[in-house]
C-alpha cells in the first residue's frame, strides 16, 4: 500500500470517527434534555459557536488576497485548517442525526463537502509546497533577490493547475454552503426565534 493510499484511508477513517463522535454527543445531549439538542438553548449556542469558528476560516482568505505584501499567511492557514474542521464538528453536534427539514440538511451536506474538500486541499497544498520549495532553490541559485523570489513563487502558486482544479470544486461549494447557511439561520430566526 502506497503512502498516499495510507493517508487517504487514514483521513477517511478520521472523518468517519469524527462524524460518529459528533452525532453521539448530540444524541447524548438530546437524551439528557428530552428534546432535540439543536432546538435547545444550549444547542443554539453550539450552532452559533460553530458559525463563529467557521467565520474565522475566512480570515485566511482575506489575509491571502489583501495582505500579500506582508508575507505568506502561514499562521492564518493553520487557523483556516483547524477552524475548517472544528467548526463543522460543532455544527454537527448542533444538528445531530435529525433530518426533518430540507434546508438545514442541505446546508449540513454542503458543509461536509466543503470540509472534506478542504482536507483534500491540504494534500494539494502540500504538493504545491514541494513544487514551490524546489522552484525557490532554483531561483535563489540563479541569483534572484528574496523579494523577486517571493513574487515569482506567489505567481507560480496562483497558476498551479492542480490547485486551480481543486478550487473549481471547493469555492462554489463554499458559496452554496453560505447561501444555505444564511437561509437556515433566517428561517430558524423567523419560525423559531432565538
Amino acid at each position: 500500500m502506497t503512502t498516499i493510499t495510507k493517508r487517504f484511508f487514514t483521513v477517511i477513517g478520521c472523518v468517519i470517527v469524527a462524524i460518529a463522535i459528533g452525532l453521539l454527543i448530540e444524541v447524548f445531549f438530546s437524551f439528557q434534555s428530552g428534546w432535540q439538542f439543536g432546538h435547545t438553548q444550549t444547542g443554539h449556542l453550539a450552532g452559533w459557536g460553530g458559525l463563529a469558528i467557521i467565520l474565522t476560516v475566512f480570515g485566511y482568505s482575506v489575509k491571502k488576497r489583501y495582505g500579500r505584501k506582508t508575507g505568506w499567511p502561514k499562521g492564518w492557514f493553520r487557523v483556516h485548517q483547524v477552524a475548517g474542521i472544528a467548526g463543522p464538528l460543532l455544527i454537527l453536534v448542533h444538528a445531530g442525526p435529525h433530518f426533518h427539514a430540507l434546508v438545514p440538511m442541505l446546508a449540513l451536506l454542503a458543509m461536509g463537502i466543503v470540509a472534506v474538500s478542504g482536507v483534500i486541499g491540504v494534500a494539494v497544498h502540500r504538493k504545491a509546497i514541494n513544487l514551490l520549495s524546489t522552484k525557490r532553490k532554483e531561483l535563489l541559485i540563479q541569483g534572484l533577490s528574496h523579494e523577486d523570489v517571493q513574487d515569482r513563487l506567489y505567481d507560480l502558486a496562483s497558476d498551479e493547475e492542480t490547485f486551480r482544479i481543486w478550487q473549481i470544486i471547493h469555492m462554489p461549494m463554499v458559496v452554496i454552503f453560505l447561501v444555505l447557511l444564511i437561509t437556515h439561520i433566517l428561517g430558524a430566526l423567523y419560525f423559531g426565534g432565538l
